[in-house]
């Protein structure tokens, strides 16, 4: 459970980032699912991480000049809605029990924002995130979003075309870095997470056989995350049998379990918003052929060394590396790819076996946004970072390649384990649920 002095703790932070302006973030919003249906509410992890609040269709708003007051427009006290969907913190609650210095009713903003807003050049506010707040936002700004720009992560501050005085800035960039770092917290949620997913994981070797379907795999899972505390799932579980597995993200999950097959499950349970994510790959009936057991092995040999590589100053490129130049020495030792390592990366070769990245941070998101480089560096490791390693191998009906090409067509292996970086090393968080 994080309490509303971590929260507090995490916004006073963002000062490091942001010496005078506003900040404004939005949560989300409930979503309708079909007419009057809507879906379960989640709440957007930048908003829930500075604030704890778990309402929809609020707003916070932080200002920072000599000294930071913190606002949070939300939905006040309503009867009607008391009585068909339960209570709301409204005004009172935003302020006695999450420390919002001020509150105001949510149908209030338009009024009161731009009041705000008014007195600060620098307004961070990513655009695109609330309508109504681009709106109010746009009448008092002619300038060119400065914002931080940059591929799965890579922030670098680009110098703004300003046409006046006011310029609008990203924030989210600087909170994703304040979430690179776990606090002992958040350690303790995502343990949670990960016993749970264990639970499930644990249940499944107990009823796996040949003939039942991959969802009847997915119900028994899920339920066993339900039954242990996780009222959702991290993502959709991936429950991919046979040829499914060279799929990366099959969710179709209706297919039956054959012998002499793998079955993949990618499937995390979701704890106070934090998020598991791990990866088994099991043989459906105990054993598969050599061939295709040997390629398991390729795997979790290359997972394991990749996992024994962490600690602080290595960087997840470094990772990647080290698991993709095993799994190119084990489809050299088998005879899948011929050539040196080196040809093999530079003509990437590989990438019809191995595909994706080896390595992502984990935390509020599956795939947490913090940044991977910081000024066109990678980021080296430190304690309190948490990520996966998850190393896979993959023969599709569509691949070409050698005479073994009947033996492992339509074979995927993949192994995840979540990792936490300590002083020392690392800590596997998942190494307690069963391999194979």
């Amino acid at each position: 459970m994080i309490n509303q002095k971590e929260y507090k703790i995490r916004r006073q932070k963002l000062s490091e980032f942001i010496n005078e302006g506003v900040l404004v973030l939005p949560g989300n919003i409930s979503y309708i699912r079909n007419h009057d249906v809507e879906f379960d509410f989640r709440q957007n992890s930048d908003f829930w991480y500075l604030t704890g609040f778990n309402e929809p269709n609020a707003i916070m708003v932080m200002t920072f000049a000599s000294s930071i007051e913190y606002i949070l427009f939300v939905e006040p006290y309503d009867v009607n809605y008391h009585i068909w969907l339960g209570e709301r913190a409204g005004i009172e609650g935003a302020i006695n029990n999450f420390m919002a210095d001020k509150a105001y009713p949510i149908n209030e903003i338009n009024n009161i924002l731009p009041e705000i807003i008014s007195e600060f050049s620098n307004i961070y506010y990513r655009n695109g995130s609330n309508s109504n707040i681009d709106s109010i936002i746009n009448k008092y700004s002619n300038s060119n979003l400065r914002s931080v720009t940059g591929s799965r992560g890579n922030y670098n501050l680009r110098k703004s075309d300003v046409i006046e005085s006011t310029n609008i800035i990203d924030p989210i960039p600087f909170i994703s870095q304040l979430r690179l770092y776990k606090s002992d917290n958040e350690i303790e949620l995502i343990k949670n997470a990960i016993n749970i997913s264990k639970i499930g994981f644990e249940h499944i070797l107990n009823i796996l056989k040949p003939g039942i379907n991959e969802y009847e795999i997915q119900t028994e899972l899920e339920y066993q995350f339900r039954k242990n505390g996780s009222r959702y799932n991290a993502y959709p579980s991936i429950v991919a049998s046979g040829k499914n597995a060279c799929v990366l993200h099959y969710i179709n999950n209706n297919s039956s379990l054959n012998d002499d097959e793998f079955i993949l499950i990618d499937a995390g349970a979701e704890y106070e918003n934090y998020a598991s994510d791990i990866t088994r790959t099991y043989p459906v009936n105990n054993t598969v052929n050599t061939l295709k057991q040997m390629v398991y092995d390729i795997v979790f040999d290359a997972q394991q060394n990749a996992i024994n590589l962490v600690k602080p100053g290595v960087t997840l490129s470094d990772i990647h590396k080290t698991a993709l130049k095993m799994l190119i020495q084990g489809l050299n030792d088998i005879k899948i790819l011929k050539g040196s390592t080196d040809e093999i990366i530079e003509k990437g070769l590989y990438k019809e076996f191995y595909m994706h990245g080896t390595s992502h941070w984990l935390g509020l998101d599956v795939h947490d946004t913090s940044p991977y480089t910081l000024n066109q560096k990678d980021i080296s490791l430190e304690p309190g970072m948490i990520f996966t390693v998850e190393p896979g191998l993959y023969f599709s009906n569509r691949s070409n390649y050698s005479d073994k090409n009947q033996v492992l067509s339509g074979t995927g292996v993949r192994i995840e384990d979540d990792i936490l970086v300590t002083k020392n090393g690392y800590i596997n968080l998942s190494s307690d649920i069963s391999y194979i």
